[in-house]
């Protein structure tokens, strides 16, 4: 018997609260990509009077700028991975570890990385047709391809595979993927504008928003597993009886 939205968001908060650890792998991403981010940029130079100082310049940041790209794309592997896999694994017993994220990476990194550079292409031409469409290609985009992620990582789709898997679902069920499209992007904005209102603070503001940012990507990575696997018609999780 399949879940209603209301209850897959219900169950979702309920296991996120029971399992803050899911936020932890994001946040230590975002700090380590962060730090080798801002150590491998150079520093900007106006001096434009040696040609040759300028060259070597300009291959310095085109090689650092290629391998900043190479960390945030290790970064975003590494997060989805572990999310997910600690989201499936809190849906189905509802508890999870960091060793489920872990087992996720080395089972799922390479189906998270075809499946994130077809996204990429996919969403290039959707952004291409924004303008014609007036902007229903990249909600299309979406929309259709919510469950990619979860496909990739919880149903261990191939890449390509799971694109495919995360349109014929929400193309069956297109009510409710659309509801959860929507209201996920309510609340990834509502968690954008409570996170920048704690940026300012010294000190405090950064790591405030870097959490409030974390337990949003939480929250709304459970529910799209959990509608997944929902959707899907995987086992429901039991829930444990209260002593």
């Amino acid at each position: 018997m399949q879940q209603s939205v209301e209850n897959v968001f219900a169950r979702s908060w309920e296991l996120l609260t029971k399992n803050w650890i899911i936020i932890v792998p994001g946040i230590i991403v975002g700090i380590v990509v962060g730090i080798l981010t801002g150590l491998l940029t150079p520093a900007a130079y106006s001096d434009s009077s040696d040609p040759l100082g300028a060259l070597a310049r300009l291959s310095t940041r085109f090689a650092s700028s290629f391998i900043v790209g190479i960390i945030a794309i290790a970064g975003y592997i590494v997060t989805q991975c572990y999310t997910a896999g600690m989201a499936g694994a809190a849906w189905m017993r509802g508890t999870t570890t960091l060793d489920d994220g872990a087992s996720a990476l080395r089972a799922d990194a390479g189906n998270v990385f075809v499946a994130a550079i077809a996204l990429f292409c996919v969403g290039v031409v959707a952004a291409i047709l924004v303008l014609p469409t007036l902007g229903l290609s990249f909600f299309a985009f979406y929309v259709f391809f919510i469950y990619t992620i979860a496909s990739a990582v919880v149903g261990n789709q191939r890449g390509l595979d799971a694109l495919g898997e995360s349109f014929r679902i929400a193309k069956t069920r297109f009510v409710p993927t659309l509801i959860i499209a929507v209201l996920l992007m309510v609340i990834r904005m509502v968690g954008v504008f409570v996170a920048s209102a704690f940026g300012w603070a010294p000190f405090i503001g950064p790591v405030l928003a870097a959490v409030i940012t974390q337990v949003v990507i939480a929250y709304a990575t459970l529910v799209v597993v959990g509608e997944y696997l929902n959707l899907r018609g995987a086992p429901q999780p039991q829930t444990p009886p209260t002593v």
